[in-house]
C-alpha cells in the first residue's frame, strides 16, 4: 500500500526542504525504488508575475490578476491529480503545501486509492520565521507567514499534528517525525488509524466525520460549521460587550447541529471567529412554526469587524442551505432602534413582514396589549427563495 506524507505549515518554515529530505529518507529505507515529491508552490510559479511585488500584496494576501481564490483552486486540482497518478503506480508521494481547509480533499484521495495518509503541520517561533523569510529575500511574506502560523496552530483538525522545528536540523526533524510517524496518521473511514494512547489516535472514531463542513471560502473569509471550542469564543466575546450570555446556549447550538436540528454557520476571518448565524431546520415557534419552513436565527457579526460584508455573506450561505429544503425562509428582527441596520438589510434582501403583527415573548401580540420595546419584541419576515 502506498502512503501520502503531507507537510503543511506557514511560509518560510521549511516545508519544501523537509519534503525533499524526507523523500530521500523514504527512498533509502523503504523497499521501494522511487518516491515522488510534489511541491505545491511549483504550480503557482507557473503564473508569471511582475518583478514589482509590492503592488501585488495587500494585508498579507496576494492580489494576483486572475484572483488568489482561482489560483488556489488550480493549485489544489494539480496537486490532487498528480498525486492520484503517483498512487495509481503504487508509489509513495511526499507533498508540501499550506493546508487551510483542504484536508478532506486529501482524505478522499487516500481513501480512493487505499493509501495511508500522514499529515504533519510544521511551525516555528516568530523570530525563526522572520529570519528565514528575510534571508531568502521575501520580506513581504512575513505578515502572511505569521498569520498562517497562528491559524494553523489553532485549527481543531491540526491538533496532534503540529511539529515545532525551531532550532532543529533537518536530520533531527526527519528522525523525530519517523519515530512518531503513527501519531501523524489521519483517520479514514476505509482505513482506521493506529497511533498511541498518548495522542488518542488509537480511538479514531472516524475523526474525518467530525471535521467542520466548509460552506464558503475565499482568501480571507471561511464560513464553516461549528466546533465545540466556538462556544467559549461566543461567551467571552459577548461578555466583553457587557451582555449576559449563557454558554449553554452555544453548547446547545453545537448539540443541535450534531443532531441535524440546526445548521450553525461560523465566519472565520483571517483565522479568527468573528460572528455566528444559525438555521433552524424545523422550527416549532413563530408564525411558520410546525410547517417545515426553516428559520434564520441569531445572526451576529462581532463589533470590530462590521462593514466587511460578513453579515451579507452569512445570509447568502444560510439562504442557500434553506433553499435545499424549502422555497421559503423566515426570520425575526427586533423592533427597537438597535435593530435598525438589520431591518434595512432584510428589506433590501427581499424580506417582507408576514402580516401577523409583532410578537412578544414568543407570542403573537394582541391589539392594545401591553409590551416592552426590548429584545423580545419581534417582527417576523419571510423571503421566497425560488
Amino acid at each position: 500500500m502506498a502512503d501520502i506524507i503531507f507537510i503543511s505549515g506557514p511560509c518560510g518554515v521549511g516545508k519544501s526542504t523537509l519534503a525533499d529530505a524526507y523523500a530521500k529518507h523514504l527512498a533509502n529505507t523503504r523497499a521501494r525504488k522511487q518516491v515522488y515529491v510534489i511541491h505545491g508552490d511549483d504550480f503557482h510559479e507557473g503564473f508569471v508575475e511582475t518583478d514589482y511585488k509590492d503592488s501585488f500584496w495587500k494585508d498579507g494576501q496576494p492580489s494576483d490578476q486572475i484572483g488568489w481564490a482561482e489560483i488556489l483552486r488550480f493549485n489544489w486540482d494539480c496537486i490532487i491529480d498528480t498525486a492520484a497518478r503517483v498512487l495509481a503506480r503504487d508509489l509513495d508521494v511526499v507533498i508540501d503545501y499550506v493546508v487551510e481547509d483542504e484536508l478532506p480533499l486529501l482524505e478522499k484521495l487516500a481513501a480512493e486509492h487505499g493509501a495511508g495518509l500522514y499529515y504533519v503541520v510544521l511551525t516555528a517561533s516568530e523570530e525563526t520565521l522572520k529570519e528565514r523569510i528575510t534571508a531568502r529575500g521575501d520580506a513581504e511574506m512575513i505578515e502572511r507567514s505569521l498569520f498562517l502560523k497562528n491559524k494553523l496552530e489553532n485549527l481543531s483538525e491540526n491538533q496532534g499534528h503540529v511539529y515545532d522545528v525551531t532550532g532543529k536540523s533537518i536530520s533531527q526533524e526527519i528522525a523525530d517525525i519517523q519515530n512518531n510517524l503513527e501519531n501523524y496518521r489521519c483517520c479514514l473511514k476505509e482505513n482506521p488509524c493506529g497511533g498511541t494512547a498518548e495522542t488518542g489516535a488509537d480511538s479514531c472514531n472516524n475523526l474525518s466525520d467530525q471535521r467542520p463542513t466548509v460552506y464558503y471560502r475565499d482568501d480571507k473569509l471561511t464560513i464553516r460549521s461549528m466546533v465545540p471550542e466556538d462556544a467559549k469564543v461566543y461567551y467571552d466575546t459577548y461578555l466583553s460587550y457587557d451582555w449576559h450570555p449563557q454558554i449553554e446556549t452555544y453548547e446547545n447550538y453545537y448539540k443541535e447541529q450534531q443532531n441535524g436540528e440546526r445548521l450553525v454557520f461560523v465566519p472565520v476571518y483571517e483565522g479568527n471567529v468573528v460572528g455566528i448565524c444559525t438555521l433552524v431546520l424545523k422550527p416549532s415557534e413563530g408564525p411558520w412554526g410546525g410547517q417545515g419552513i426553516p428559520e434564520i436565527v441569531d445572526l451576529c457579526v462581532f463589533f470590530h469587524i462590521h462593514k466587511a460584508g460578513i453579515g451579507s455573506k452569512l445570509l447568502d450561505v444560510a439562504e442557500a442551505e434553506a433553499a435545499k429544503i424549502s422555497d421559503t425562509v423566515f426570520l425575526a428582527v427586533g423592533c427597537h432602534s438597535g435593530y435598525g441596520a438589520a431591518q434595512r438589510i432584510y428589506v433590501k434582501r427581499g424580506y417582507v413582514p408576514d402580516g401577523s403583527g409583532v410578537w412578544y415573548q414568543n407570542k403573537q401580540l394582541d391589539q392594545y396589549a401591553p409590551c416592552v420595546n426590548d429584545d423580545d419584541l419581534l417582527l417576523f419576515m419571510s423571503k421566497k427563495l425560488r
